[in-house]
């Protein structure tokens, strides 16, 4: 049914999926009424409808039948807060040495950032489920590989992963193979601390900072304090700066900033850090960042800022996150907000002026506890099978 659909001519036919999972369920009188409308929690298909945050596992139906020969098929979707988030869908081709190909592809329906774990291997192991008479075939699960993906525009396609099979043998006709999957949408940021190393020893000029050995620039902040610099550093790490030094016909620059400013702009052009981060206000290493166009700065700035929000500052917090587009950060402080009703009574909430800030905020804690509803249900369900 779905074999070679065109992305953009299934988005019109969508509507119509929740028909096809009524007719495909109706067949089976044994599967409880909360089943035949979500389907096997986990399973992402055609047939069901299945939320991101549960998705566990791909279900290629017809394996052995589609595998022995060559096309594109579609798998199924899954949902967020209601609306179609990613849809899933693969190619299949014989290559030399009868290899059979699966290519294995995501349409994403949103914009932002999102991760997808998959098997990392084409080991096949047969299994069956208990009072079914038919195997099935699953991909590794303890040995999972991780890709990020970034969408600047709804309804783009990326390619996964391609799984290889080298013989057909295991599969039968009516076999249904399982991909094992996990979806993170927005994941939270990860330094690799030995990158971060890497970067800090070979970035770390901190003894010329400090000697001020063959300095040519200085640097003046509002205090009128100067700092002597060298040019080629600045103008290497930050665009800003270098504009500003092309544009200046002395060898000095006043800059609108404040001497606590100007050492934390320095420290860290100097040795690829800032020292005592824990220790900073992260909104204003953000803020320095952004005016100066250090992306660095920003990266290594983020992973840290979600762990300053209070209920005094965590209206701030959104809106530094939604200025400098950290999905993730905002989502948390939505979270904080949500379980911390004391902020509405900060003086951040009193005086915020964005409209739509307290809209969004309203409409992810009501999402929030809607949530909370649904898998309570379904908890009060499987308990019900049980």
């Amino acid at each position: 049914m779905w074999k070679t659909m065109d992305r953009e001519a299934f988005m019109d036919a969508e509507p119509f999926m929740d028909l096809y999972a009524e007719s495909y369920n109706s067949s089976s009188s044994s599967i409880s009424e909360e089943v035949r409308k979500q389907g096997p929690i986990g399973s992402v298909s055609a047939a069901f409808k299945c939320m991101t945050s549960d998705a566990t596992k791909l279900c290629v139906h017809d394996a052995l039948f589609k595998l022995k020969g060559t096309g594109d098929y579609d798998i199924g979707g899954t949902y967020a807060d209601g609306d179609p988030e990613f849809w899933f869908f693969y190619t299949v081709s014989v290559c030399h040495g009868d290899n059979h190909l699966l290519n294995l592809f995501v349409c994403h329906r949103k914009t932002g950032t999102f991760s997808i774990e998959v098997a990392n291997s084409s080991s096949l192991t047969q299994k069956v489920s208990p009072g079914d008479d038919v195997p099935y075939l699953l991909l590794p699960e303890d040995n999972m590989v991780k890709f990020n993906f970034k969408s600047t525009k709804p309804n783009l396609n990326y390619f996964i992963k391609t799984f290889c099979f080298k013989k057909l043998d295991r599969f039968n006709k009516a076999s249904t193979l399982f991909i094992p999957i996990k979806i993170t949408v927005n994941p939270k940021f990860e330094l690799n601390n030995d990158i971060v190393k890497s970067i800090k020893l070979k970035h770390d000029l901190s003894g010329l900072l400090t000697k001020q050995e063959t300095t040519d620039y200085i640097l003046e902040s509002a205090s009128c304090k100067q700092f002597p610099t060298h040019k080629i550093l600045l103008a290497a790490h930050s665009p800003v700066l270098m504009k500003m030094i092309k544009e200046s016909d002395v060898a000095s620059l006043v800059i609108d900033i404040s001497d606590k400013d100007m050492e934390l702009l320095l420290e860290f052009i100097y040795t690829g850090t800032i020292k005592n981060i824990m220790q900073e206000d992260c909104v204003k290493l953000l803020q320095i960042a952004d005016r100066f166009q250090l992306t660095q700065l920003f990266t290594l700035t983020q992973h840290v800022i979600g762990d300053q929000i209070n209920p005094n500052n965590a209206i701030e917090m959104a809106i530094v996150a939604k200025k400098f587009k950290l999905h993730d950060l905002l989502k948390r402080v939505f979270t904080y907000i949500a379980k911390n009703p004391k902020v509405l009574d900060s003086e951040g909430w009193k005086n915020l002026q964005d409209v739509e800030l307290a809209k969004d905020l309203f409409q992810y804690s009501r999402n929030l506890v809607q949530s909370v509803i649904d898998k309570c249900r379904v908890c009060s369900s499987n308990l019900e099978r049980n």
